[in-house]
């Protein structure tokens, strides 16, 4: 089993958590909100998600709620970014928190897998990837690995998915992404990061 560190505690990132536990992982999930996360910490779910309380309260023993990103960080495998990138006054992506994400992670001595969840625009990947490499974080892989969720049937569409996209520019990183969803049921498309992100953007358009 692998440790997972989720950057955002909104929809995506609590039905993430939520799900990656249920599947045997263990989860810490970091928001810059405190009032959100002492929420959590108490038993409460902040959004209202049919399922998601329940799993939440079942998995409870292998899900940690924080502001700090050092101690979500701390022995994770993967990190995975579930942060808001909402729509500027121009119609592009807002992707600051995004960037404050990257820019915030420590100095890792180990391989640790960035996947990103949120909706991002074509070559965003290969943007971070460049960030990464210029922190002198060249040993940190980057996945793109979106959510294919709808509000209401979140945690259903999360545990059985129409597909699991995942976008890797290391056939490793795709492997490790790939086994971190064991359990679940349903078809894997392996691409190259720009293709998943394109993926994503034209499941959003067709709905």
């Amino acid at each position: 089993m692998s440790k997972v560190a989720v950057f955002g505690a909104g929809y995506v990132g609590l039905v993430t958590g939520a799900c990656f536990a249920d599947l045997g992982h263990e989860v810490a999930v970091r928001d810059v909100l405190p009032d959100r996360i002492e929420a959590l910490r108490a038993g409460e779910v902040p959004i209202f998600e049919p399922g998601l309380g329940e799993l939440l309260a079942k998995n409870r023993e292998r899900l940690a709620f924080t502001t700090d990103v050092g101690e979500a960080i701390d022995g994770a495998d993967f990190v995975y970014v579930a942060v808001g990138t909402p729509p500027t006054y121009s119609g592009d992506a807002d992707l600051s928190a995004v960037w404050t994400v990257i820019d915030e992670l420590p100095p890792l001595d180990r391989r640790v897998v960035v996947a990103l969840k949120s909706t991002v625009p074509v070559g965003t990947g290969e943007k971070v990837r460049h960030r990464l490499d210029a922190r002198g974080l060249r040993h940190v892989g980057y996945v793109s690995n979106p959510e294919f969720t709808a509000e209401g049937t979140a945690v259903r569409d999360f545990l059985h998915p129409d597909r699991i996209v995942i976008g890797a520019f290391d056939a490793a990183d795709a492997d490790a992404v790939e086994e971190l969803h064991r359990g679940i049921e349903g078809p894997v498309v392996r691409c190259d990061v720009a293709s998943a992100e394109m993926i994503k953007l034209a499941a959003n358009a067709a709905l």
